[in-house]
């Protein structure tokens, strides 16, 4: 279900990718991979750095997750702005123009949703029934941190100058865990009040004689 929604998200950044066009679409772009690939590979030193407690710390992974990835991503933006964007325009012919921005903005928008479902999965909203059957699961999100995995790991051989292959997908195995570790156990359900006792209970109480007290209520001759 969340690939049909990446799939959606995608589709509606495609009309925005064609109002703005290659060369703005192309920054865009690269400003949401970046932003991703340092919210994944950064958020376990922030956790462990700062970490939070009581209810708080089971929102820990998704908040840092948040705050690097739009906090990059509208630092990334600004400068972009004010040395790229906003300084230079760079037209390209509309046979070109069209379909490579569409296809930027396709991209662009799957990997921004499908970010947005990674940081649910690692919240305790993802154990609720009816946002599993979204799909915001472990399980349902192969296909959704392939292509994460795909754009990340590109970035990683860069930054890193060796090869990322693996590298995005142990960081999102990670992640997964650390949110599991960090969320508290789930308390134990209480019985309600009018919840009649077990049998094994009530078999336990002392039976009454039905007898008992006869003798002393018997007419004396």
């Amino acid at each position: 279900m969340v690939f049909w929604i990446a799939i959606l998200a995608g589709i509606g950044f495609v009309w925005l990718a064609v109002r703005l066009g290659f060369y703005e679409t192309w920054i865009l772009f690269f400003n949401v991979l970046v932003s991703i690939y340092l919210g994944i590979f950064l958020t376990p030193m922030v956790v462990s750095f700062a970490p939070a407690s009581g209810e708080v710390a089971s929102y820990g992974v998704a908040l840092s997750m948040v705050v690097l990835a739009g906090g990059c991503f509208a630092i990334l933006q600004g400068l972009s702005y004010v040395f790229l964007t906003g300084q230079f325009s760079i037209s390209f012919p509309r046979l070109f123009d069209i379909p490579f921005s569409g296809l930027l903005g396709f991209v662009a928008g799957f990997l921004a949703l499908s970010f947005a479902a990674l940081v649910v999965t690692t919240t305790p909203l993802a154990q609720r029934r009816m946002v599993g059957t979204l799909g915001f699961n472990r399980q349902s999100q192969q296909a959704t941190i392939t292509c994460i995995a795909w754009g990340c790991d590109l970035i990683h051989t860069f930054a890193r100058f060796e090869a990322g292959e693996g590298a995005t997908r142990e960081a999102v195995s990670r992640l997964l865990d650390l949110s599991s570790d960090v969320r508290p156990p789930s308390p134990k359900p209480q019985p309600e009040p009018n919840t009649p006792e077990p049998a094994q209970k009530r078999s336990l109480r002392p039976r009454r004689d039905p007898t008992a007290g006869l003798d002393d209520r018997s007419p004396s001759p």
